[in-house]
């Protein structure tokens, strides 16, 4: 299909070279050709027509464009132009019409001595007619019938000048006509590219917004935008809110020919780059902008136009330069089987305008029309529409595999959903059994930890025990021989949840034989968590779960009513003491020159668990607890800390255990308020009673 259209957009573009080469209106016989009664005679800026009618005129020894420049010079910026005619019989007693398909830059007409128009303006106020036709009303009240008749053209030359072959002279109607055709052909014709350029700049910007990574469609977009810039001056007279009314034609051309071949060629060569699925290296890209800030800066800086047509042929060598630079970046570079292909197409879309370059050199240079549209233009115009076909097949390529990836996924999508639904069935019936067994645990595992009995001599004991899931991963014991308690123990399993509660359970069982069996043998508690670590090491196996603790043994009360406190520490938080007598806090640990290291349960590694005693006389608090009470955090990023729980045994230690352990969790939850917790929590308080109280409830007294 893109060979066809390639094809059938050649055809026509030859068609229109030949058109171009062959516009002729003088086939009418009521017409007729003055360009073999034009004269010229230099003069200067105040000359009149008075003058120019006894001044010697030349014969024009050169014809087409750049005639008048030939003959007169660069430094010569007016002319006089000279044609006589007498009314052929077919003429007579009409109204005529005059046309000069082409003349440049600006000027005023004379016909018999009076003044019938002009096109564009003399300095000061510097405008031109551009490339458009001059159409001249010649009143019949202004024509010698039976004689010779004198048209006087006052030129503005403005360095580069000419006037066109086909200077005809007719009934007005005819010439009309003539003229509104070659308006078009010169002119308009030009308004409809702009706008098919326009839109086109337009769809692909907006393509660019919605496949963000093909940066070729931006620089496709904005290469139209450049070349909307350089087609402005050819209908620019036709429209009316633009040149010549309000620019000077100097900027005019500035901001138009010369800046738009300059961004033209600049994002050309992005987008040839980018077309070929390559990126422009760092130096590619300062070495495209600099040619394009140079050449901008040179041309908004010239002072004079003959100052610009000086530097025209440099500014023309660096947009050469530019489009060379991505031909050798392309030559140089490593394409893939994709980018071979695009290069051949790239090659294949600029077929036209490779054509229609030497044509018009061809057609204006050797053939003289100066009269004639710009091949080029065309060209490039035929260009962009090939791109225009590339790139909308590129587009709709790209869309039509998204969509059969889209049906694909939707299809996949479905069957994972329905397959999904079904295993989700499955899996909801095994959350709801797992639920039940979780449950099952949890009420299996509080059975393991009851809450210590109140008939306890001389203790006063209170347990919060609040898992993270429904199962949890401390442990808490107490050892009680008749009314009197022989030790407690606090355990916190690496980890929570399930695996952490089974290592639990596995370990509460030889916690309690380990130190029922030391009390008998009267062993150390330090000796009894080396015999745990040990047993619970063969217990586990593999398993990775580790455990920190902390465990007591209290002695008899004596005369003083004051128990000796046994305690060994295996990596778990300090305990903390509180003394009534005293009222201060303080952590419970080892002496300084103690070696004190290692958890429960890792094998390989040595542990040292050194023992500390003390005493607690009546009232004194011991409080200890797991990691998650002291390392939890607020909304702020803060932690509850250990000097919180100091404050409140200070302030509280006057009311019995479950009241203080109260205050501690109320303290805590409103310190913790919205934060999400992370760890199992347990809080153990003991207080020491009076002892002998204790005896005296017993025997009712």
């Amino acid at each position: 299909m893109l060979k066809k259209t390639l094809n059938f957009l050649l055809l026509f573009f030859l068609l229109l070279i030949i058109s171009a080469c062959n516009i002729s209106a003088d086939s009418k016989s009521t017409i007729i050709n003055l360009k073999d009664r034009c004269y010229w005679a230099e003069c200067d800026a105040d000359s009149t027509f008075e003058e120019a009618e006894r001044m010697q005129f030349h014969k024009f020894s050169t014809a087409g464009i750049g005639n008048i420049v030939r003959v007169a010079g660069k430094s010569q910026e007016y002319v006089w132009i000279r044609i006589t005619f007498t009314v052929p019989q077919q003429l007579k007693d009409e109204t005529l019409g005059l046309l000069i398909s082409y003349l440049h830059f600006a000027d005023k007409l004379w016909v018999n001595g009076s003044y019938v128009g002009s096109y564009g303006d003399f300095p000061p106020k510097i405008k031109s007619a551009l490339w458009g036709s001059h159409f001249y009303v010649i009143p019949e009240s202004l024509i010698y019938q039976n004689e010779r008749n004198t048209i006087l053209i006052k030129v503005y030359c403005k360095g580069k000048s000419g006037i066109s072959d086909k200077i005809m002279l007719g009934k007005y109607d005819e010439i009309k006509e003539i003229h509104t055709f070659r308006t078009f052909i010169q002119s308009i014709i030009y308004v409809f590219a702009e706008g098919g350029m326009f839109f086109t700049a337009l769809l692909f910007f907006m393509i660019f917004i919605w496949r963000k990574k093909e940066s070729a469609f931006l620089s496709f977009s904005l290469l139209c935008i450049s070349s909307m810039l350089i087609a402005t001056p050819f209908f620019a007279p036709q429209l009316p809110l633009t040149y010549p009314n309000n620019l000077p034609y100097i900027p005019f051309i500035k901001s138009s020919l010369c800046l738009g071949l300059y961004l033209i060629t600049f994002f050309l060569s992005n987008f040839i780059i980018e077309f070929v699925g390559l990126k422009p290296t760092r130096f590619l890209r300062i070495l495209s902008i600099s040619i394009l800030s140079v050449s901008a800066l040179l041309t908004f800086a010239a002072p004079t136009y003959t100052f610009l047509m000086a530097i025209c042929p440099f500014m023309l060598a660096l947009s050469l330069i530019q489009l060379v630079s991505p031909i050798v970046f392309i030559a140089k570079s490593t394409l893939t089987v994709q980018g071979k292909k695009d290069l051949k197409i790239l090659l294949l879309t600029f077929i036209p305008l490779f054509i229609s370059i030497p044509a018009d050199f061809f057609i204006k240079g050797f053939l003289q029309k100066a009269d004639s549209p710009y091949i080029t233009l065309f060209g490039w115009l035929v260009t962009i529409l090939d791109f225009i076909i590339i790139m909308s097949l590129r587009y709709n390529k790209a869309v039509s595999q998204n969509e059969y990836l889209n049906v694909k996924l939707r299809r996949e999508v479905l069957k994972q959903t329905r397959e999904l639904s079904r295993k989700n069935i499955k899996l909801e019936e095994e959350i709801r059994r797992a639920e039940t067994d979780l449950e099952m645990a949890s009420l299996v595992q509080k059975k393991f930890f009851p809450y210590p009995p109140k008939n306890i001599r001389g203790w006063d004991i209170a347990v919060s025990y609040s898992p993270l899931s429904k199962v949890s991963g401390d442990m808490y014991d107490y050892y009680i021989e008749g009314n009197n308690l022989n030790g407690f123990s606090l355990f916190d399993v690496s980890g929570h949840g399930v695996a952490a509660s089974l290592i639990t359970m596995l370990a509460k069982n030889i916690v309690f034989q380990a130190f029922v069996r030391n009390l008998a043998n009267k062993e150390s508690v330090s000796r009894t968590l080396y015999e745990i670590n040990d047993e619970i090491i063969e217990a586990k196996g593999d398993i990775e779960n580790y455990l920190t603790g902390l465990m007591f043994r209290f002695s008899d009360f004596d005369e003083n009513d004051t128990c000796l406190v046994e305690m060994a520490n295996a990596g778990h938080p300090n305990p903390i003491y509180f003394s009534a007598r005293t009222n201060t806090c303080q952590e419970l640990l080892c002496a300084k020159d103690a070696d004190h290291h290692g958890a429960i349960g890792l094998d390989f590694i040595t542990v040292s668990f050194p023992q500390v005693n003390f005493t607690m006389e009546e009232d004194d608090i011991l409080l200890f607890y797991t990691d998650g009470l002291t390392e939890s955090r607020n909304g702020k990023n803060e932690m509850f800390g250990k000097m919180r729980i100091h404050e409140i045994l200070q302030q509280s230690y006057a009311k019995d255990a479950q009241s203080i352990m109260e205050d501690i969790i109320d303290t805590y939850n409103a310190f913790t308020k919205g934060a999400k917790r992370d760890d199992d929590i347990t809080v153990v308080v003991m207080k020491r009673e009076n002892s002998s109280n204790f005896v005296e409830e017993l025997i009712g007294i």
